[in-house]
């Protein structure tokens, strides 16, 4: 009786430790009338999807899919208007695709009749999960739309007198899509991608500089503590990400917004950038153990790891298809909210949140990569123009 009693624990146990869940976009592709498209779709934590089921289907349409992979190659059946239309594509070039758990979907010679819900669904032989992804279709030759739109903007704001925001709530019902603050709110980390108001961000902005006394001896600091290099006595093998070459902001926060830019280390192959980003906890600066650098412990970042692409620290770890890699990021930081908030500022985009619970001050998180021949510098942002309402995230444009 002990011996099966073992034996289901121990299966139980087998189930637990593969099991994985399905990542999708939260907001809608959006693409035009025939053309071709990629519904993002990966599994996390990411593992090879070689042997896994993975199919795509429209609603209630289980049984005949827009896409069935299984047995390590596409089977044949599939609703016929997406035959010779539909197959597995990788999200970004940085994706290892099918071996590393991007089970994206391409469609191509798209119609109107393509707009709607697809459901991503991937099957192992312990764990199951899928998830939505919606399509949004726009015809580039109905030219009715704009003056549509624009004889409604003009009754509304004569009947109110409230121009700027009516236009911002008669924009986000045109769209579909979620007001910046409903965005924000969200308990979950995510891959958000939108239109910046980067005056806005600015508003909010601090004066950073490097903490000389937790410098590593490997780095080299400018004098105005500003720009961080790797010295040249640094003898890392340069195998794997050096987290000791870690640099933390003399600036401690436990409340408010505070938000900084920095500027990024570039190298002529992008698969050999590496470089840290985020917030720690005060006093959690002497971890050495790559793998303590958890949220748990008083970490929060998002990191290039070279050809391992870009990921966050979270819980369980989410690896993001980022294109293209930043190279000026902007970090905001909500420390009531609990939000810490990446942008890619050079293409005025937002990147993902990484929503959680901060406790104790936090300070700036910096890190470089052994190889990077050049420096990471923390940037003074210019002073936002005065009198500016509008929100963050102006509008949303195509997640693909």
């Amino acid at each position: 009786m002990l011996s099966v009693i073992i034996a289901l624990l121990v299966n139980l146990l087998i189930e637990i430790s593969v099991s994985f869940t399905v990542v999708v976009p939260g907001d809608p592709v959006v693409a035009h009338v025939g053309s071709t498209v990629i519904l993002p779709c990966w599994i996390n934590p990411p593992e090879n999807a070689e042997d896994l089921e993975i199919r795509w289907y429209r609603k209630d349409q289980f049984d005949n899919p827009v896409l069935h992979y299984n047995h390590g190659k596409i089977q044949d059946i599939q609703e016929e208007s997406y035959r010779n239309r539909s197959s597995l594509m990788p999200w970004s070039d940085q994706s290892g695709g099918l071996k590393d758990g991007d089970v994206s979907l391409r469609l191509e010679k798209l119609t109107l009749q393509d707009e709607g819900s697809f459901h991503c669904y991937v099957s192992g032989d312990t764990s199951y999960d899928g998830r939505e992804v919606a399509l949004k279709i726009t015809d580039p030759s109905d030219s009715s739309g704009p003056w549509k739109a624009l004889f409604f903007t003009i009754l509304i704001c004569a009947l109110l007198g409230l121009v700027g925001l009516i236009l911002y709530k008669y924009r986000n019902k045109l769209t579909g899509k979620k007001p910046a603050k409903q965005i924000c709110e969200e308990k979950l980390t995510k891959e958000v991608v939108g239109d910046v108001n980067i005056e806005e961000l600015r508003k909010h902005a601090d004066e950073i500089t490097i903490d000389r006394q937790f410098v590593s001896l490997d780095l080299t600091v400018s004098e105005d503590r500003k720009t961080m290099s790797v010295g040249d006595k640094c003898n890392h093998p340069g195998e794997g990400f050096p987290y000791q070459l870690r640099a933390f902001g003399a600036q401690r926060f436990s409340s408010g917004h505070h938000y900084w830019e920095v500027e990024l280390p570039v190298s002529p192959n992008p698969s050999e950038t590496y470089w840290l980003i985020g917030v720690v906890k005060e006093g959690h600066f002497q971890i050495n153990n790559r793998s303590a650098l958890t949220p748990s412990s008083g970490y929060w970042f998002l990191c290039s790891d070279g050809p391992n692409g870009f990921y966050t620290n979270t819980e369980p770890k989410v690896k993001l298809p980022l294109t293209p890699r930043p190279e000026r990021l902007g970090v905001l930081l909500e420390y009531v909210k609990g939000q810490l908030s990446f942008y890619n500022i050079k293409e005025s985009k937002h990147l993902l949140t990484i929503s959680t619970t901060f406790y104790g001050s936090v300070v700036p998180l910096f890190n470089l990569g052994a190889s990077d021949q050049t420096s990471l510098k923390i940037l003074d942002c210019p002073n936002p123009v005065p009198e500016s309402s509008q929100p963050l995230i102006l509008n949303q444009t195509s997640a693909a």
